[in-house]
């Protein structure tokens, strides 16, 4: 059950809903800041995404690994649909030369593409582009950079692209703010404002601390939105403005020029704004707090428009609602924050969600790339699809359909509930394109202990009767008449075993040589038996028995698990059953060096009679830290007869992190032999 190594291949997954498109473009966080149309109808969006930049997580210390950020886009068609014709299948993942400086930076897409950049400065604002190679824009400004001047004291700023190249940095002070209006090619639109600059004043805020959003409409007229806390007021009020041109208010919308919008209507500090070409507004935004948003339309004059939505205003679900934009057909795209994903939702005029969008049946959809990817699914009814590479599909709850695609696939089930029925109903999921030469079906967790009549523990495999489909069932039901049912196309009889069903972890062992051996996404018990191994369990809960020899041993590369993925359920044990596994003497090292081990691993040496930790005699082992080295020492300071003193490394400094819950001592009564080996007890290898 072995692999070889595998060239890193970007990947992502996209999960689509009626309406809804959710991104993870590499597995770790990504932070959505921006949404753009481009003239053809694409859909540009971007923001960062973080990268393991140094250590892993689970390592000790508490700044043993570390994330930074490259910024990133996206780009969709029409229909919410991944343009695979954009860079790697729809994703660019443009390097960031120096990390973003959180809060204090934006960017915008676009509509060519290009990355805006905008730091504040403390009289200013720099405003980069960057190409999709991470480098400078040189026709942009000065070498690919501008600095904009503001005349004011301000604390927070706002950048938007606009739709035909132009964009505009927004900079709020304490009671006025500048909106600047900049060309394509960085310079400043000369009939927007006073050369390029448009100031306003907006209310006062006692605390100072409102974020801003602005927005230009076609004749010039800009709308501000800012929070703002008055005088003895509990929760911010955000107050939407409108200003002519020339940047006097205009006194025809809402209350004398201002609306204002309450934190119970759902508009926070951080809403933001944007305008229809017929000139109405949409604001943005969500509670303190809250996971649900709000989008409301206003009429020119600042008066709900209840042609939208209930009574002007429609509401979803999204952590942190970052952008929004309207197409010229009129319907109205959303964008922000889910799970760690970009999450973009496109409703119609009216407000009702746009089911072209998104997927296209209606269904829910998980999609992979070309990478190895673990998908998994939630408890609704979903069609997940790895498409190529190596992938492990889960659909959890829900009637699942399972498309594994090219590569060696894993379907996995964890739960009876994964997949199942019951007297009355049928809750199987289904494989569609089982391969069962090269794809496997991971059945470990359900104790189901092998082929047979489906009672007492077994599984029964049999064909429907027009035989175009083959079930995998279980006769006995559980408390709540439950039992295990999963559906595969075709006539699969005669070609299910006990090599493609997996139902109890494989073994893989490698020889009596040095061997490198690469475990699969499976829970495997791994041998390296003699000879200096080097050994990567991959993903997966494994038991990994280096064996004799100064073995290299790694549970898994914990850079590439995704938010989805619990990190437990990669949990690892290192086993060792003879003081001969690993050892020194005066003078020579055979000890193993365990890489990558994390709170969530555990090492094994009950076998060998060792009760906990201690000064390193008698039963007990000693915890050393090499700093030369930087590797902690888990050592016997006791020779056998042979000069042997069991020893274990572990790369890093463990002393503060490493305790008896990382451990598998043997009790205290009825110890054994140290160095005897009992024999094992393959069944309960995995712990």
């Amino acid at each position: 059950m072995a692999t070889t190594d595998n060239t890193t291949v970007s990947t992502h997954t996209v999960r689509t809903g009626p309406g809804t498109v959710q991104v993870d473009l590499t597995g770790q966080f990504d932070d959505n800041q921006s949404i753009v149309i481009q003239p053809d109808g694409k859909i540009l969006v971007g923001g960062y995404t973080e990268y393991l930049a140094w250590g892993y997580p689970g390592a000790p210390g508490e700044e043993s690994y570390g994330y930074e950020q490259n910024h990133s886009v996206i780009r969709l068609n029409a229909d919410g649909s991944l343009d695979t014709g954009f860079h790697d299948g729809g994703v660019d993942i443009v390097p960031a030369a120096i990390a973003p400086a959180s809060r204090y930076e934006l960017t915008a897409v676009q509509p060519d593409g290009k990355v805006l950049i905008a730091t504040a400065l403390n009289i200013g604002v720099q405003v980069e582009r960057f190409n999709s190679d991470g480098t400078r824009d040189a026709t942009f400004g000065q070498n690919g950079a501008i600095t904009v001047d503001i005349s004011h004291d301000f604390k927070d700023i706002d950048l938007t692209a606009n739709t035909d190249g132009t964009f505009q940095i927004s900079a709020r002070g304490f009671d006025q703010a500048t909106v600047t209006r900049l060309d394509n090619d960085g310079t400043f639109v000369d009939g927007f404002g006073d050369h390029g600059v448009l100031t306003v004043n907006i209310p006062e805020d006692e605390y100072y601390n409102g974020a801003i959003s602005t927005a230009v409409q076609a004749d010039g007229g800009v709308v501000v939105g800012a929070a703002y806390n008055a005088a003895g007021a509990g929760e911010p009020t955000y107050a939407l403005q409108h200003f002519n041109p020339d940047g006097q208010l205009d006194t025809h919308f809402g209350d004398g020029g201002v609306l204002y919008l309450s934190a119970a209507m759902g508009f926070g500090e951080d809403s933001v704004v944007t305008v229809q070409a017929d000139g109405k507004i949409i604001v943005m935004g969500h509670g303190e707090g809250s996971t649900s948003a709000t989008v409301a339309r206003f009429n020119a004059d600042g008066s709900f428009d209840t042609g939208f939505g209930s009574n002007g205003r429609v509401t979803f679900e999204a952590e942190t609602p970052v952008a929004v934009t309207v197409q010229a057909d009129g319907k109205i795209l959303a964008t922000g924050t889910s799970g760690g994903d970009f999450n973009i939702i496109r409703w119609n005029a009216d407000g009702s969600v746009d089911t072209s969008f998104g997927s296209q049946d209606g269904k829910l959809h998980v999609d992979g790339y070309v990478g190895e990817e673990i998908l998994q699914g939630t408890d609704a009814a979903e069609i997940i699809r790895g498409l190529a590479g190596d992938d492990v599909l889960q659909g959890n709850g829900g009637r699942d359909l399972l498309l594994g695609g090219a590569g060696a696939d894993i379907f996995r089930f964890t739960e009876l509930s994964d997949s199942f029925r019951t007297a009355a109903q049928n809750h199987s999921d289904r494989v569609q394109d089982f391969d069962a030469s090269r794809d496997h079906i991971d059945l470990i967790a359900l104790g189901f202990t092998g082929i047979g009549d489906g009672h007492d523990g077994t599984l029964a495999v049999q064909a429907s009767a027009d035989g175009t489909l083959t079930y995998l069932k279980s006769y006995d039901a559980d408390a709540a008449g439950q039992r295990f049912e999963l559906a595969l196309d075709g006539n699969l009889v005669g070609q299910l075993n006990s090599t493609n069903l997996v139902f109890t972890a494989p073994t893989v062992e490698g020889a009596s040589t040095a061997d490198t051996i690469n475990g699969s996404a499976l829970s495997e018990i791994i041998y390296g038996l003699d000879g200096n191994d080097r050994i990567d369990g991959g993903a997966g809960a494994d038991v990994i028995i280096g064996g004799a020899g100064a073995d290299r041993l790694n549970g898994g590369d914990r850079a590439d698990i995704s938010l989805w993925t619990d990190n437990r359920e990669n949990a690892d044990v290192f086993r060792y059953t003879s003081t001969e596994d690993s050892y020194r003497t005066d003078r020579q090292s055979f000890t193993d060096l365990i890489e990558g081990f994390t709170v969530d691993d555990k090492i094994d040496v009950a076998t060998l009679g060792y009760t906990g930790f201690g000064d390193g005699t008698g039963t007990t082992l000693k915890m050393v830290y090499n700093q030369e080295l930087d590797r902690t020492y888990l050592a016997d300071v006791e020779a056998d007869a042979q000069g042997h003193r069991f020893q274990i490394a572990l790369a890093g400094d463990w002393r503060e992190n490493l305790d008896e819950d990382d451990m598998i001592f043997a009790p205290d009564a009825g110890i054994g032999l140290i160095g005897v080996a009992a024999e094992v007890d393959q069944g309960h290898l995995l712990t």
